[in-house]
């Protein structure tokens, strides 16, 4: 017996894979680590299928926003016309945006939730700046994150109403997974053991594994515009087809994902040829001599005890220009009598419906945003803000003046605080400083007349001369609700249009009179002072049959004006429309005061393109024109402003001191 025993146990002892014994199933292999390998295989499977699957409905989710984008192709074409490979690639950015979700969270049901949430409201934002901007979503358009009060008040949506949606959304969640959990308890599921932190660990190394391998592609992929970067690489050869002049037309083409992708923070300029600190010495030498022939003129003490304001009044515009309208009164009777009476014109705005912080940046920088990369779409967020320094206005007209910003709003919206210190004003006003500021009517943003107030009591209050950079908030969007009297409107309107219409209208209305108590008070002031003003773009709120009846620059057009409570010189504006770049210019010389060498480079632009936006350059009489169509001077100043531009924000600064320094005249 016992040996028999004995034989058994040996029998047993010595079975093979291949002779295990009925009922027990096939063997797994002996080696641990082999059996792991196998496990995490047979997991990872319904995982990485599971998760392409949530990317491919994201990726349509974003795609189909631009279907409709042209008017002339029909969505299905459009959708026809994607192209696979592209598509594909697509995916794939998406994907490791889904797997870096699963890696954090570890659930794929809770993954695919979290995961088309996102899409959605990327997609629904992507949408409404479409809408309201007629421009797609940008990487750097993260940043409004911080101001997303504003910008649901922007589409008519009560903060309070999503904070109730995304409540409702988490409680949904919660509700589902008791619900799971308690299925899979009725059902006699087996529960999860508990496992020792060892078995942890490895559970989660492959979540780890490819949590890391989503990181290193999104990161990647942020570095699309770089040199060198591979994901770029793999792209080209899809063959995309970049539409550079139009971003909209860029995402349309290529895909939302390709879009972002395009646009992503990259280098601010790209290298001018011929860059190098003997051609800055040339560039500089050659319109100090410019300079100094200009400054014979001109009276080199005319800003040295003057006050200088420079104000952007927010969606300023002159509708009466447009055909297809009819007001039942005047919005700006006082601005245009004003303008009638002193230096004035038309701006060639950058934007319609936005983009404010561009236009301000080109006023006060005289940098165009047309010398920049494609990508470089805000100055204020992309660029400035990283620098110890960046030459303004202040650099031309206040370097013995005081110099404070007035916004009145929030400080960190497109990061003017920074901006403005990068810039060299010494302090700013913003919204929470000036809490006893004057509002109209159900308006709430503060007044123009309030705005303006601030203005004249930091004048009064100072002991010495003043730069006074002003950005108003009063006509921002939305206008719906604000005033109970709106400006009666006919014409080319949907009836709902015409409602917004009459409200901007109104805000138009006591924006004039602000203005007309401003120039009163300065008027009165017994300090020499000179006024800049404009429009910053048209408001996001006209009917395509109005762009119908108004094509070419009409509807990117605002007023100017230079404006003092002394006797200026004479100005002839160089051209029917004028880029933001170079309404400083227009203040200088209507002063009578001297220009440094980069004020006559930028004048001297101004004789042969007045206005050059991205995708656009204008001749002196107002006529859209190309590279081909200009003079070989106009090619030489322009190339030497690229060289000073980029000498300026991202080069080397070899002749920033120079090109700021008035030069004696001659």
């Amino acid at each position: 017996m016992l040996q028999t025993s004995s034989a058994t146990r040996t029998t047993d002892a010595n079975v093979t894979p291949a002779e295990t014994p009925e009922g027990r199933g096939p063997a797994r292999p002996r080696l641990p680590w082999l059996r792991r390998v196998v496990d995490a295989a047979g997991r990872a499977v319904p995982v990485t299928a599971l998760t392409l699957a949530v990317a491919v409905v994201v990726t349509m989710i974003l795609e189909l926003v631009h279907v409709r984008t042209d008017p002339w192709i029909p969505p299905l074409e459009r959708v026809a016309m994607w192209r696979t490979d592209q598509l594909a690639l697509e995916v794939l950015v998406v994907w490791a945006a889904v797997v870096l979700i699963h890696a954090v969270v570890g659930r794929l049901w809770l993954t695919a939730l979290l995961s088309v949430a996102v899409g959605g409201v990327i997609a629904f934002a992507d949408y409404q700046k479409m809408l309201m901007r007629g421009e797609p979503l940008y990487p750097t358009d993260i940043e409004y994150l911080g101001e997303a009060g504003l910008l649901l008040q922007s589409i008519g949506v009560a903060p309070g109403l999503v904070l109730a949606g995304l409540a409702a959304l988490a409680l949904a969640a919660v509700a589902v997974a008791l619900l799971l959990r308690r299925r899979r308890r009725r059902s006699g599921g087996p529960r999860r053991a508990r496992l020792t932190p060892r078995e942890r660990l490895r559970a989660l190394a492959p979540r780890a594994a490819a949590g890391l391998l989503a990181v290193g592609m999104l990161a990647t992929a942020g570095a699309f515009n770089e040199d060198g970067n591979p994901l770029r690489a793999l792209w080209e050869r899809s063959g995309p087809t970049w539409a550079r002049w139009n971003q909209v037309e860029n995402y349309a083409e290529n895909g939302f994902v390709s879009g972002v992708l395009y646009n992503m923070p990259g280098t601010a300029m790209e290298r001018p040829d011929g860059y190098t600190e003997a051609a800055m010495r040339e560039v500089t030498e050659k319109y100090a001599a410019v300079a100094a022939r200009t400054n014979a003129s001109r009276d080199a003490g005319a800003l040295a005890d003057t006050n200088v304001v420079v104000v952007l009044s927010e969606s300023f515009t002159d509708p009466t220009r447009l055909s297809g309208l009819e007001l039942s009164e005047d919005p700006i009777p006082f601005t245009r009598a004003l303008m009638a009476q002193t230096p004035s014109g038309r701006m060639l705005s950058s934007d319609y419906g936005g983009g404010t912080a561009n236009v301000e940046f080109e006023v006060l920088t005289g940098m165009s945003l047309s010398n920049f990369r494609e990508q470089m779409h805000t100055p204020y967020q992309m660029l400035v803000p990283y620098e110890e320094d960046f030459p303004s206005l202040l650099r031309s007209v206040g370097t013995d003046h005081a110099a404070v910003a007035i916004h009145p709003y929030q400080r960190s919206f497109y990061r003017r605080d920074e901006v403005y210190e990068t810039f060299g004003f010494e302090r700013a006003a913003f919204e929470d400083d000036m809490a006893d500021a004057e509002r109209v009517e159900d308006n709430p943003f503060i007044s123009d007349a309030g705005t303006f107030t601030r203005v004249v009591d930091e004048l009064e209050a100072s002991q010495d001369p003043m730069v006074v950079n002003v950005v108003t908030m009063q006509n921002h969007r939305p206008y719906d609700g604000k005033y109970d009297d709106p400006i009666e409107v006919e014409g080319a309107l949907p009836p709902v249009d015409r409602r917004n219409v009459g409200q901007y209208l109104r805000g138009l209305r006591y924006s004039d009179e602000a203005v007309e108590q401003l120039v009163t008070d300065l008027q009165a002031l017994d300090e020499r002072t000179i006024v800049l003003f404009y429009g910053d773009h048209s408001p996001a709120i006209w009917s395509n049959q109005i762009w119908n009846r108004n094509p070419g620059q009409t509807m990117y057009e605002t007023p100017w004006f230079v404006w003092a409570n002394f006797e200026t010189a004479p100005v002839d504006p160089p051209g029917e429309l004028l880029g933001p770049n170079q309404l400083l210019g227009q203040l200088l010389t209507a002063a009578n005061a001297p220009v440094t060498p980069y004020d006559a480079l930028l004048a001297q632009i101004a004789e042969e393109v007045p206005a050059a936006e991205r995708g656009i350059m204008l001749d002196p009489q107002g006529r859209e024109i190309t590279a081909a169509d200009l003079s070989p001077r106009a090619r030489e100043l322009l190339e030497d402003y690229r060289l000073v531009q980029y000498d300026l924000a991202v080069g080397e600064g070899w002749a920033e001191d120079e090109l700021y320094q008035v030069p004696p005249a001659s």
